[in-house]
Parts: structure tokens; C-alpha cells; sequence
């Protein structure tokens, strides 16, 4: 062997190192040495800012490449040789175009090159603008093309060789979520501004007297005094104790919005104890100033340590006055950082961060930095007895251990509806698993139609809130008409139904790394190209309508001649069995949202009429079991306290394996606590000898 040449054996490959110049790195098997990265094609070009690069990773052999998460376009990345090159850049987009290459909130580098046989993953661990060209060849070669405004050449290659293997290896590398509390999986309300604490009592209380569960309540901006973060407005909010203790009582929590700016004001306790010390900096070592909500601001430098810790101390109940544990949960927006006017209402490159880093090389991982920052608030703030929940609009590889995030401020249009699914798909793709859409769009007033197809469409992403703009018709449910009050209805009974599943699934993820929705290919390899399907783990498909005036579905049924999937959405007494491997047409209206549930799976769900996710722990669950052709099925249900870390700490949890061959039954196989639910009913669905219409049986009684 070569001296400049290391070679690295793995279990069907090895990887070839060639060390001198130019340096290169190959994958070889049996069959043929594919080139994944040649130094021969980087470039590095000097300016006065800085130093960018460029370089190319060769996916040889794959047919689609996937990830660069966030865009709002189709899952397979596009061919961008005649058109503009994807970007990342974290920017506050608002009513940013659907099925487009524009930066929007967030940056996760990587790329994954997929074919029926493979996959590998190529990430630069990089937070400094990129722009990637991607390209495909007659050959079923794939590429991409990185060009990297600064920061450092880190790059990292992940061999797979199955999609799941290289997406549990990049969420290995970059971080898992921890458990998320249940009430997070449930309902939430928002609106940019809901005004005053009776206007929060109203809409939370109708919502029960019509049947609408929730679990959460959010308030924007306008709690604040003169958008004063850790501060209420005293005549529009003059008793926040009062309003969450009302909340408490209708077992509701709150949400509130903390941003990254403060408000330049001497009286102003926040940012007088942040001034000089803890704001980032302009080159002559001032705080910069930039106009945002407040007016003038400074923005808190979240790269300080010590910066962080400040800015956490405010989360005390002691300092943010009015604070109660029912103020439950903090969403970070505008933290791209957002700036009003300037270039591209961001951070110019030359802010300065601790420690003299430059703004134009870290852009990327300023939300991350908060996010970090604010769980380290809410960890401290309850003594680390509760799992913290943020939403984060910007985020970076690696913001998934701290926050939640969602689309951002997308607009009230089919196209907007229909990419949430691919946006949410690849974020689950990049370990970003906690992801949602504003339900029926924030921008703009949704026509009756789609504001219902997308609450259904909603039901199977794991974040379910819906939000609008403060120039907006309200559209809480119950001021739909009554017909369309129906079909919102079913849908949020449906998201509760199905929570024992979510809940389960996130384990999953804490555990392996999985993502809780799944593209068909991410189980079924050939399966690309398709986005308007997802997979609830790998035993629910979910095809929603995600057409206008749509009264017929199209349906692709992923596996093969031995794989069969149950309609799900249908009465008891009329589920149908479909084959793997086809396509059918269902005709649909609008109340009809078609899922599925795979044969020789067993799912388990809540049947129990509740207003929130309160009890649904202890509830009595319908066990359905959708037996294969062999008449056997199985499943998991996983359940805990719903809130502590417990789960990690002391193995406070009960993972049971659920099984049926001529009777059902159920085992623990992890954990040292019992289950905390129990079993109304076992439903069994059978594969009928002909027809197509599944008979049933329901067992009364399980004995453990």
C-alpha cells in the first residue's frame, strides 16, 4: 500500500484516503470505487471580508439528492443548472414564495444522494452563507456544488448504506431531542396578537363549549409593555397570575414570545443590565443598533457565555414577574436575527461576536445560540424537573436538543399547504423531527376549502398549531360555519386519537435517531418523487387532499404483493384492504382524509372524548390490530409521567411490545415502571379471502 494512500475497511466497503495532492476521498466495493470528494475541485478566493471556498461532493450512483434544509420546495433537490442555486442563509422571509431555492429561516448542510440500492450523506458543519448548485447526469450521477462565503472546510461523509443507517448517523453526530412534554403534541392556539387576558379566557373557553380540544394558547408580541421582553402590558394584561390561573384550571398552558432584540431605554431593567457587557458589537466595540419591534434595539450576543447566562436569568418566576409554571413553554422568533431595513433586514458581516468571531461566519447558528440559551432558562427556571418546549423560527444542525420549529410566516395558498409536508419530511430528514406549518397559513385570509383540507393535512405532522397574521379574519374553529366547524372538529379528534402513536414514535427517535414522519423511501427505497404522502413511523400512511376542489385522491400503496394496507379513516364495519405496490383513486369530499394502517401492525388509540391531553396517560385504548397474511401482527406503546426527565434519569417509563397470533397479547420490554394505560378493546382486521372489505372481531377483555 501506498504510503499516501489509507484504506478503511467497513463491513461491505472501504474507504480509500488518498493523502497527497491532490488529496481525495473514495468509497469502494466489489463492483466499482465511487469519488466523493476531490481537493483538486477547491477553491479558495480571498476578499477584504474574509475567505470563501468552494468545492463539489460526487454522489455516484444516486438518483435523487435530498436534504439542504430550509426550503420550501419539492423534496428532491432540483437541478439548478439553469435556474438559481440553493441557498442558506437564515432570513427573516415573510410570505416567502412556495416550490423555490431562496433562503428561509433555517440552515442544515446536508446532502443526501439516494438510489434504490444506496444512500450517503456529505454535511459541512458550517454556519456562513452557502450557495449549492446541484446536478444530475444521464448516469445517475448526482452532485453538489458548495460555494461558502467563510468559515472553515469541515465536512463530514456518511456512508449509510440504507437511508435510515445515514439519517441515524448524522442525528448521532449533530444531537437528539430529548422526550418532548404530551401536552406539546396536542392543539395550539395563536394569532399575531391575540390583545388582551379576557380576549385569551374567551378563545380558550369557547373552544371547550364547542368540542374543539387545545392544549396550548400563545401570545405574540402585544403581552409585552411597549414590546418590553419578561414585561405584561398593565392595562391590556393587568393580571397575568389571574389569566393562568383560569388556564390551569381548563388544563391549558401558555406560550410566550421572547425575541433576541432589547429595547435601547435606560429604565428598561433588561437592557441596562445587558449594556457594554453582553449585546454584540460593532467594529469600533459599540452595542450595535438596529430598529426592530421596540424601536432601537441591541441584540443579545449569544456566543458570550456568560451573555447566555444572563439573558437565562430572566426566565425566573422572581424576574419575569407574572410568570407562572402555566407559562409553560417560549417561542424565539425574528432570530435570524431579524433587523428592519438594512441589508436583507439581517446582521451586516462585520458585527463583531465574543471572543472577535465575525458576524458573517457564524449568521447561521444565531437562533441556535438562543434556543440553547433558552432551554438552559427553562431547565434552571423548574430545576430541571420538566422538559423545556421552544418554538424556534431559525435554527442550524444541532438546534433540534434544544427547540421545536415550524415553516415560518407562510401564506394562505394551496402551494404553501402542499409544501409543508416536503418542508417537515426532510426537516425530520436532518434530525429536526419536532416540526410543523402555521395551519391554514399566516399570511392572508384562507378560503373555507383550504383552511379544512389543511387542519386534516395538519393531523400528521408532529407540531399542530394553528396561527395567523394580525390583519387577518379571525378563524378560530368555532367561527367557521357549521359544516366546516365539522370536518376541523374530526380533524383535531383524530390528532388526539392518535396521540399514543406520537408519543411513541418521539421515543422511537430519543432511542434510534429515526424521524418521527417519514418519506415512503425512507421504508420503501424506490418509492421517490412523491410528496403529497408521509408515513407516521412505518405503520400509518396519511394521503391527505392537498388539491383545490379535489373529490378524488390518488393513492400510491408502498411495498410489494405481500404487503397490504387498511383504510383506517372509514366507519367500523368498512375498512378495505389495498395491496402493496398499486395505485388506486378513491373518490373523496370534504370530510374524507385518507390513512392507513399496515398490515401486521398493531396501533393503539384514544377513543376517550377530552378537551385536552390531560388523563390521556391513564386512558383505555382501542387496540387495533391489522393482521397480515401469516394472521399475526405487532407493535410498541410507550408510556411515562408526560413531563419529568424521569425517563432518562431513573428509567421512570414502560416500553410494551404488543402481540397477536390467535390472541393478543402484551410484555414490557423496557423500563422499570408499569404501563400507565389499560385496554378497552381489541379491534382485529383480517385480510379477507375475497372482496375487499376486512372482517372484524373485537376481543372484550386483555388479560397481561
Amino acid at each position: 500500500m501506498s504510503k499516501h494512500k489509507l484504506v478503511l475497511t467497513l463491513r461491505d466497503a472501504s474507504i480509500i484516503i488518498n493523502r497527497g495532492a491532490p488529496f481525495s476521498l473514495e468509497f469502494a466495493n466489489k463492483k466499482q470505487t465511487h469519488t466523493v470528494f476531490d481537493s483538486s475541485k477547491l477553491l479558495f478566493e480571498k476578499a477584504e471580508e474574509g475567505e470563501g471556498f468552494s468545492f463539489s461532493v460526487d454522489f455516484q450512483g444516486s438518483t435523487n439528492l435530498y436534504g439542504l434544509h430550509h426550503h420550501a420546495d419539492q423534496m428532491t433537490l432540483r437541478e439548478t443548472t439553469n435556474s438559481d442555486p440553493y441557498r442558506l442563509k437564515n432570513v427573516d422571509a415573510g410570505q416567502y414564495p412556495a416550490y423555490s431555492t431562496n433562503s428561509l429561516y433555517g440552515a442544515v448542510p446536508i446532502v443526501y444522494g439516494h438510489s434504490k440500492k444506496r444512500t450517503t450523506g456529505a454535511f459541512l458543519l458550517n454556519a456562513a452563507q452557502q450557495f449549492i448548485d446541484i446536478g444530475y447526469n444521464e448516469k445517475t450521477n448526482a452532485s453538489a456544488h458548495f460555494l461558502v462565503e467563510g468559515g472553515s472546510l469541515d465536512l463530514f461523509v456518511f456512508y449509510g448504506p440504507t437511508f435510515q443507517q445515514v439519517v441515524r448517523q448524522f442525528v448521532e453526530l449533530t444531537g437528539k431531542m430529548h422526550m418532548p412534554q404530551l401536552w406539546t403534541l396536542g392543539y395550539h392556539q395563536c394569532r399575531y396578537s391575540y390583545k388582551t387576558q379576557d380576549e385569551v379566557k374567551e378563545v380558550v373557553s369557547t373552544m371547550e363549549q364547542n368540542d374543539f380540544p387545545m392544549d396550548a394558547i400563545w401570545l405574540d408580541i402585544d403581552y409585552t409593555d411597549g414590546k418590553r421582553y419578561f414585561t405584561w402590558n398593565p392595562e391590556t394584561f393587568p393580571d397575568p397570575v389571574g389569566m393562568q390561573e383560569y388556564l390551569a384550571a381548563m388544563d391549558k398552558r401558555l406560550v410566550t414570545i421572547i425575541d433576541p432584540h432589547y429595547m435601547v431605554d435606560e429604565n428598561y431593567p433588561v437592557y441596562v443590565g445587558a449594556k457594554g457587557k453582553y449585546f454584540a458589537k460593532t467594529e469600533n466595540g459599540d452595542d450595535y443598533q438596529a430598529n426592530c419591534w421596540p424601536g432601537t434595539s441591541s441584540y443579545i450576543d449569544f456566543l458570550n457565555p456568560k451573555a447566555r447566562d444572563y439573558y437565562a436569568s430572566w426566565f425566573q418566576f422572581d424576574k419575569f414577574n407574572g410568570s407562572t409554571e402555566t407559562l409553560a413553554g417560549i417561542w424565539n422568533d425574528m432570530n435570524e436575527p431579524a433587523v428592519f431595513g438594512g441589508d436583507e433586514s439581517t446582521f451586516p458581516n462585520d458585527i463583531i461576536h465574543y471572543g472577535n468571531v465575525k458576524h458573517r461566519d457564524i449568521h447561521n447558528m444565531y437562533g441556535f445560540l438562543q434556543t440553547k440559551a433558552t432551554h438552559q432558562a427553562l431547565m434552571t427556571r423548574d430545576k430541571h424537573l420538566k422538559r423545556p418546549f421552544i418554538l424556534t423560527r431559525s435554527h442550524f444542525a444541532g438546534s433540534q436538543r434544544y427547540a421545536a420549529m415550524w415553516t415560518g410566516d407562510n401564506a394562505a395558498d394551496w402551494p404553501h399547504m402542499q409544501v409543508t409536508y416536503s418542508e417537515c419530511i426532510i426537516s425530520g430528514l436532518v434530525g429536526h423531527v419536532f416540526c410543523g406549518a402555521d395551519i391554514g397559513g399566516f399570511f392572508n385570509n384562507p378560503e373555507s376549502e383550504l383552511l379544512q383540507r389543511w387542519y386534516q393535512a395538519g393531523v400528521w405532522l408532529p407540531f399542530y398549531r394553528g396561527h395567523a397574521n394580525d390583519n387577518t379574519e379571525r378563524r378560530e374553529p368555532y367561527v367557521l360555519p357549521e359544516d366546516a366547524q365539522v370536518v376541523v372538529r374530526n380533524a383535531l379528534k383524530t390528532r388526539y386519537r392518535h396521540l399514543p402513536v406520537f408519543y411513541t414514535l418521539f421515543y422511537l427517535h430519543v432511542t434510534s435517531g429515526d424521524p418521527v414522519v417519514r418519506p415512503l423511501f425512507y421504508e420503501y427505497p424506490e418509492m421517490v418523487d412523491i410528496d403529497d404522502h408521509i408515513l407516521l413511523g412505518s405503520d400509518i400512511l396519511a394521503a391527505p387532499v392537498m388539491e383545490q376542489g379535489g373529490r378524488t385522491k390518488t393513492v400510491h400503496f408502498p411495498g410489494d404483493k405481500n404487503t397490504y394496507w387498511y383504510r383506517a379513516d372509514q366507519p367500523k364495519g368498512n375498512w378495505t384492504v389495498h395491496r402493496g405496490g398499486t395505485v388506486e383513486t378513491f373518490d373523496v369530499d370534504l370530510e374524507t382524509s385518507l390513512y392507513f394502517y399496515r398490515a401486521g401492525s398493531i396501533v393503539a388509540v384514544s377513543d376517550n372524548k377530552r378537551t385536552s391531553t390531560k388523563g390521556l396517560m391513564s386512558d383505555h385504548l382501542t387496540v387495533h390490530v391489522n393482521l397480515d397474511p401469516h394472521g399475526t401482527a405487532t407493535g410498541l406503546l410507550y408510556s411515562d409521567d408526560g413531563v419529568s426527565f424521569d425517563y432518562q434519569d431513573k428509567d421512570a417509563f414502560c416500553l410494551l411490545k404488543l402481540q397477536y397470533k390467535n390472541k393478543f397479547r402484551f410484555e414490557k420490554i423496557k423500563g422499570n415502571k408499569k404501563t400507565t394505560y389499560s385496554f378497552d378493546h381489541v379491534v382485529v382486521h383480517k385480510l379477507p379471502k375475497t372482496g375487499n372489505v376486512a372482517s372484524m372481531s373485537i376481543e372484550k377483555a386483555v388479560n397481561e
